[in-house]
């Protein structure tokens, strides 16, 4: 109970200012703001629940990194009542995230039965695109804006998920087409477009992300046990004695 609360305080501190953006979203445009909006809520929303299934160190560190996020919109975003209660808002998530309560439950070493951590980033890095997007969106069209951002969490849940083209859509088909649609997103959208397209795709293309994605499959090969070395258990489990006869 106590891990849900200190956890779900990411999640709360970016709907404060998911909220704020919605009142005023100076001085970004309405798509950036919402890109902003829906970037950081996501990846808060991920981190804590990852926090509580999992305790992994991805998903601490991926809450940490939404609640960084708060601080550039606060950094920009005119003072209100609004920017005090996000403000506030921020101060206790990371007051919660990096108490000693909650950091004592994130296992200190990779999980043995999860993805290794180079599976993970390729997702983790198109769940920061739409908020990183939107900050630098101004001179970008709405339409280019929010194909990449959209797009890039649609992504980002085909893979994590192993849905069929997942693994696909994070080596090529993302990265083609944040690449494709940089030219019409003005100078500074498109170059970091551009670089989070080559930057996914360089990590997806790490051949534990394959394996992650698709695991290696042996055949197995079954012998035949003669019936008076079965355990007693086994052939009464069976119904049979020890030469193979029904009993």
């Amino acid at each position: 109970m106590k891990l849900s609360l200190l956890a779900g305080t990411a999640v709360l501190c970016t709907i404060t200012w998911a909220i704020a953006l919605v009142v005023d979203s100076d001085p970004w445009t309405g798509a950036g703001a919402l890109l902003i909006g829906t970037g950081i809520l996501a990846t808060s929303t991920v981190g804590t629940v990852g926090m509580i299934v999992s305790h992994g160190r991805w998903s601490h560190r991926l809450a940490l990194g939404s609640v960084g996020l708060t601080l550039i919109v606060a950094a920009a975003r005119p003072i209100d009542l609004l920017w005090w209660a996000g403000l506030g808002a921020t101060a206790v998530a990371v007051a919660s995230l990096l108490s000693p309560w909650l950091i004592g439950s994130i296992r200190t070493l990779p999980s043995a039965s999860g993805p290794p951590p180079r599976a993970i980033a390729p997702a983790i890095a198109l769940l920061f695109t739409p908020a990183v997007v939107g900050f630098v969106s101004s001179d970008s069209p709405a339409w280019a804006s929010i194909l990449i951002g959209g797009s890039a969490l649609v992504f980002a849940f085909l893979y994590s998920r192993v849905v069929w083209g997942g693994l696909a859509g994070v080596r090529a088909v993302w990265p083609v087409l944040a690449v494709g649609t940089s030219p019409f997103m003005g100078w500074i959208a498109g170059t970091v477009t551009a670089l989070i397209g080559f930057g996914v795709a360089a990590l997806a293309w790490n051949p534990a992300v394959k394996a992650s994605f698709h695991p290696p499959v042996e055949s197995g090969t079954s012998f035949p046990i003669p019936p008076e070395l079965a355990p007693t258990e086994i052939l009464d489990a069976a119904g049979i004695d020890d030469q193979g006869n029904p009993v």
